[in-house]
């Protein structure tokens, strides 16, 4: 089954080039990020290896990737395409995004300028993503 983007009033599909520039961004970190853990650039020291589950940089790599990059790179695409999900996608992956920071506090029990600047940054997508969501009316097809 093919999904159609949303139209706007004039019949186009509804482009959210701001959310998917800032989208692109995250994940691109978010890639940085796990790419680093997984080869080793990213030294988490011996303090915080330690409390990584089974003690591996590459199993939080790659949970990064997949918890964090992917999400906000499947949101840059649908936004930018127009997708009728790309607001949707958005709360999503800010709740991921949330999530992540949560559950990574828990593990490494270490505050960085990193942690509250992510949250916000969680915070801030799914914001957009509920303001960018069609209205009953939109939905309806009336203007």
């Amino acid at each position: 089954m093919t999904t159609r983007p949303a139209p706007t009033s004039m019949g186009r599909p509804r482009r959210h080039v701001g959310l998917a520039a800032f989208a692109a961004l995250v994940s691109l970190s978010a890639w940085f990020g796990s790419a680093g853990l997984i080869a080793g650039f990213l030294d988490l020291g011996p303090e915080v290896t330690p409390r990584l589950p089974l003690h591996s940089p590459v199993l939080g790599g790659i949970a990064l990737a997949l918890v964090v990059a992917v999400p906000m790179a499947a949101v840059a695409v649908l936004a930018a395409t127009g997708h009728r999900l790309a607001p949707a996608a958005a709360v999503c992956a800010g709740a991921l995004q949330e999530g992540w920071i949560v559950v990574e506090l828990a593990f490494i029990r270490e505050l960085s300028f990193f942690h509250p600047l992510y949250v916000l940054v969680g915070v801030t997508f799914v914001g957009l993503g509920i303001r960018a969501l069609p209205t009953t009316d939109e939905v309806a097809g009336r203007s």
